[in-house]
């Protein structure tokens, strides 16, 4: 893993926590709905399945809600991880930049503007607070 993917970890687990809520949000919708017969199915004779139709989509919905308390209770382990190997570089500017970055999921514009610094001024800091990382 390397520096990039290592800070990025906090807003990556964030976009897997909101995209299972939307899982579990179709899953509920499916599990609501009724559905109708299907003629264009081959009939197969065997065992019919005494599972109600469902049953699987509430299953994987609260599966996915399982998967999203984990999420969240690992959420804040890791931004405090990658606080902390931020908070071992001397310069505040340095500092700044990697939070904004990677904590707060700024863009460029908008840590130019908070900062009251150039684009070109904030990649090169980036490229500076990445090379005396130490993961």
């Amino acid at each position: 893993m390397n520096v990039k993917e290592y800070l990025s970890r906090y807003h990556n687990t964030e976009l897997k926590i909101s995209r299972l809520q939307v899982e579990v949000e179709e899953y509920i919708r499916l599990a609501n709905s009724i559905p109708g017969i299907n003629f264009d199915q081959i009939r197969v004779d065997g065992t019919k399945s005494l599972e109600a139709p469902f049953e699987k989509w509430i299953r994987k919905a609260l599966d996915n809600e399982n998967l999203i308390v984990d999420l969240k209770r690992r959420l804040p382990i890791i931004k405090g991880e990658i606080m902390s190997v931020v908070d071992e570089l001397e310069d505040t500017e340095l500092r700044k930049v990697l939070i904004y970055r990677y904590i707060d999921w700024l863009s460029w514009n908008e840590i130019a503007v908070k900062m009251f610094v150039s684009i070109s001024t904030l990649k090169r800091w980036h490229i500076k607070a990445l090379s005396l990382l130490k993961i």
